[in-house]
């Protein structure tokens, strides 16, 4: 199982969340730093298949409907990759 923790520690804006999604995931250089990108990233280009959260009470409220929306997918990825065959999971820690 490969482990990434994403630090969303002090994240004030979408774009820097989505460079911290990247780095911690391990997306390609080409990731479209969008919701669509995650998804399609996160479900066939990431060597991912554990993500563990950590700093989400620390972002500021305007990005909450951000914070919904990434929950949302891993949700969907998880139940993705399980109809193909593939382990995943997230754990919110804070």
């Amino acid at each position: 199982m490969e482990k990434a923790i994403l630090d969303l520690t002090d994240c004030k804006y979408l774009l820097e969340m989505h460079e911290r999604i990247k780095t911690a995931l391990q997306f390609p250089s080409y990731y479209g730093r969008n919701w669509d990108a995650f998804w399609d990233s996160l479900t066939y280009e990431s060597p991912v298949d554990f993500v563990e959260i950590h700093g989400e009470h620390t972002m500021p409220k305007n990005l909450l409907p951000s914070l919904d929306k990434l929950h949302g997918i891993l949700e969907e990825v998880k139940h993705k990759r399980e109809e193909l065959g593939w382990e995943f999971g997230y754990k919110i820690v804070d």
